[in-house]
């Protein structure tokens, strides 16, 4: 087709557009034309009279977006068919409209005659302004809390042990204790141990001997995917506030919303609203703001406030631009044992019953399993029932967390169990609320004799009454009062078999009644902190205390704690100062002294009151924390050393470092000796020689931010990265590699066969790189990438051009100036 009949078939398109479009929506221009099926391109560049018609009925337009007079920064496809006004509802949808019609057979929905919806395109800006009616308005998001982290999860492949030594000598003898903590990690999994031993020494042999105790043994798996947790050995089964947990070895999956730390996993309030034009919202929780943003014309919502845990209101705010407000108020009540709606939590084991825990390592009692589920069904109800079965045993129960209209929760749940062939039941009830100015509530579990649990099973008495009531007070600036009342009631049992002893031997475990009332008062006087606290037990005679004292700021880490206490008709006083370490390279200590009272006030109480006193110095080094004391208590002394720590190997090598709970990462700077570490801004340490140091602090499954402080590098080094973010699997090691690399970098002085520098401006290529740098005054330029011998080419100003050649020696951290060097004329 020749250029004049392309012109010819580009006007008539234009005018098809035109003539065809209803009043509101005339003059519109088309971007790009289409045929029905827009997304086939046209055969070929020509256009002949039948595509002309056909592009007469079904135009495309991509027009910027404006909704009630605010740009939305979106284009947006439109279709022109019959001089009404169509788009796809995925196209609607992502530009924040929601319009009630039903898309036609080919997908598109008719934009005329909806009520509260009209339509203005603008040709000469290729912008369609639309004036739309609220309710068909998506609400614009704000505050939404932060998704998981985009950061995927690491770990590599090593091992650590945690261990905790302590030596004590008195009367020459003593003995020597350890715990110790082992793990094995990789992407498949962590393997861990625990043991505690124990070896006596000097006089004190023949009174003990050397034991060794494995404490718990245990693989886990953990599934960010599916956040489940599996695990293999000992543990611990689930239970909920009216169950008793016991230690099993056995297998056992739960859910475990610690992997995604981004989810509120309980209910929040929600805000939502109407802005008339552009306006900022502003929320305020109990009186502090946590949000403030500005919206668009039309809905918005909140769909997750932060808020802390009790009882509050939030307040939200829309101010216009002149200054026009809107306030809102909503009370909320937030608790971590509610569940957001549809969310559900689960925890199934199987396995044997673990007895003397710390005393027996390898002592297993009868097959048992468990079963504990919970489940949002609202914002206010959450549902949560649990099952289990031993040797002659089978319990299970249910009930319910209610939030009673946002003002206090409500727990109430109901058990029954058949135990050793007679039935039993267990109820229990509870009610509380908590806010930042008082707080107040109480619960009663109540059980008959005749119920059992696993732990009953294994001879640890249920208790027939669990009362507790507590309120507390704020006075503001008077400071905080705050009791409590505790009952307990238990029958007596026999507990913790003893295998080995024939007949077996149990601990016996006695009847328990305790009815303990306190009462504490504690208030802040510039940087001092007074206390004061009673006790009483009125199921025992005599049983009731008294201790008041204050607390005193001595510097950023010390301080030091004055104290009396009357106990049970005997008087005594306290004196306390320490300081605390926290970085590699702090020192601390703690002193301690304690004995009777005046004579005079000693007399009037019966018993003698034993005088203690103990002092300790610590140090925390970059391996281990070290920690040296002496101790004296009734006129018999002795004397303590400590060592804890750990050691760490990945990534090919052995590491000594602070103890290790969590996961961690070796930092490695390809050889650079002496770069500073930070994490979370904060100095944890230096590169060793090899260039590499271990951060024992890392947080499993959360966005970790490391980084090295790149002016520790020698000068001609080239630091290509100075931070990562690293997101750990769990109780795992990760490495973190920083390449701090020799640039083999120069300053050369450059000048002309007459000795003048180099004209400024003109570009050095160096040989062997390809790489150009500009040339500066007095002929200066700086060349990275050496080798120890170079060619330069240098293009001058006026097009000439020279060369040099040159030989090159690293500085020892220092950056080398060579030269000057003769450049030297390329002829052509």
């Amino acid at each position: 087709m020749d250029t004049a009949r392309r012109t010819r078939a580009t006007a008539l398109l234009i005018l098809a557009a035109v003539s065809s479009a209803p009043a509101g929506l005339r003059a519109a221009m088309p971007i790009r034309p289409a045929s029905d099926d827009a997304s086939k391109p046209s055969a070929g560049g020509d256009v002949d009279d039948a595509v002309l018609d056909g592009l007469q009925k079904n135009q495309i337009l991509e027009l910027a977006v404006v909704v009630n007079g605010a740009p939305t920064g979106r284009i947006g496809e439109f279709v022109l068919r019959g001089g009404i006004l169509l788009a796809r509802r995925d196209e609607l949808e992502g530009l924040g409209l929601r319009l009630p019609r039903a898309p036609d057979e080919s997908g598109l929905v008719a934009l005329d005659g909806i009520a509260g919806f009209a339509a203005r395109i603008d040709p000469a800006s290729q912008t369609i302004y639309l004036i739309v009616s609220s309710r068909y308005l998506a609400p614009t998001i704000v505050g939404r809390g932060a998704a998981a982290d985009d950061h995927a999860l690491v770990s590599g492949t090593g091992a650590v042990l945690n261990y905790d030594i302590v030596g004590t000598s008195a009367n020459g003898g003593g003995s020597a204790s350890g715990l110790f903590d082992a793990r094995f990690f990789s992407p498949l999994g962590v393997l861990s141990s625990g043991l505690l031993a124990e070896a006596p020494f000097g006089n004190a042999r023949p009174a003990g001997h050397s034991s060794a105790i494995r404490l718990d043994t245990t693989y886990v798996y953990s599934d960010p995917r599916s956040l489940r947790r599996y695990r293999l050995g000992d543990f611990i089964s689930g239970g909920l506030p009216w169950t008793r947990p016991v230690r099993l070895g056995g297998a056992q999956v739960d859910s475990d919303f610690s992997m995604r730390p981004d989810l509120v996993t309980f209910p929040v309030p929600a805000i939502s609203g109407s802005a008339a034009v552009p306006s900022t919202v502003d929320v305020l929780v109990n009186g502090a703001r946590t949000l403030s943003t500005a919206v668009p014309p039309g809905p918005f919502q909140v769909p997750q406030v932060p808020v802390v845990t009790g009882g509050g209101t939030v307040t939200t705010t829309v101010t216009d631009a002149l200054g026009r407000q809107v306030v809102t108020e909503l009370p909320f009540y937030a608790s971590e044992a509610l569940l957001a709606p549809g969310l559900q939590t689960y925890s199934a084991e199987i396995g044997f019953v673990r007895r003397n825990w710390g005393v027996l390592s390898n002592n297993y009692g009868a097959a048992a399993g468990a079963l504990t589920y919970r489940r949002g069904l609202s914002s206010h109800v959450t549902i949560e029932a649990h099952a289990e079965a031993t040797d002659r045993l089978a319990m299970a129960g249910i009930g319910a967390v209610v939030n009673l209209a946002d003002f206090a929760l409500l727990n109430l749940a109901a058990a029954g169990s058949s135990f050793q062939g007679r039935t039993g039941g267990q109820i229990s009830a509870g009610v509380e609320r908590i806010t930042p100015r008082y707080s107040l509530g109480g619960s009663v579990i109540a059980a008959s004799k005749t119920f059992g649990d696993i732990a009953a099973a294994d001879g640890d008495p249920v208790l027939t009454l669990r009362l507790n009531a507590f309120a507390s007070v704020s006075l503001r600036t008077f400071g905080s009062l705050g009791i409590a009342y505790t009952e307990v009631k238990r029958e007596a049992g026999r507990f913790g078999y003893l295998p080995a002893a024939s007949p077996a031997l149990a601990i016996l475990v006695p009847a328990e009644h305790s009815q303990i009332l306190t009462a504490s008062y504690s208030r802040q006087i510039g940087r001092v902190h007074f206390y004061a606290s009673g006790f009483r037990d009125f199921a025992q005679k005599g049983g009731t205390s008294f201790l008041a004292g204050i607390t005193i700021p001595l510097g950023r880490r010390t301080s030091a704690t004055v104290g009396a206490q009357a106990e049970s008709g005997r008087l005594s006083g306290q004196i306390e100062a320490s300081r605390n370490v926290i970085a590699p390279g702090d020192w601390g200590f703690r002193v301690y002294a304690s004995g009777a009272g005046p004579a005079s006030a000693q007399s009037l109480f019966s018993g003698p009151v034993a005088d203690h006193e103990f002092g300790e110095i610590i140090y925390k080094a970059q391996w281990a924390e070290l920690l040296a004391g002496v101790d004296r208590f009734g006129g018999h002394a002795s004397v303590q050393g400590e060592v804890r720590g750990a050691i760490a190997t990945a990534d090919g090598g052995v590491f000594a470092a602070n103890r290790i709970d969590d996961s961690f990462a070796i930092v490695d700077t390809a050889g650079a000796g002496g770069i500073r570490v930070r994490y979370e801004n904060r100095d944890v340490g230096r590169t060793d020689s090899r260039g590499r140091l271990l951060v024992p602090e890392l947080r499993s499954f959360e966005a970790n931010h490391v980084s090295i402080e790149p002016l520790d590098a020698p000068p001609d080094a080239d630091v290509a990265i100075v931070s990562r973010i690293a997101r750990p699997q769990d109780r795992s090691g990760i490495v973190l590699r920083f390449p701090v690399t020799a640039s083999r970098g120069a300053l050369l002085r450059l000048v002309d066969a007459n000795g003048a520098p180099i004209a400024p401006g003109s570009i050095a290529t160096l040989g062997s790189t390809g790489a150009a740098v500009p040339v500066g005054y007095d002929g200066e330029a700086y060349v990275v990438g050496l080798q120890d011998r170079n060619t330069l080419e240098v293009e001058l100003p006026d097009g000439g051009r020279c060369t040099i050649a040159f030989d090159y020696q690293a500085g020892d951290r220092e950056i080398p100036r060579l030269g000057p060097f003769t450049c030297r004329e390329i002829r052509p």
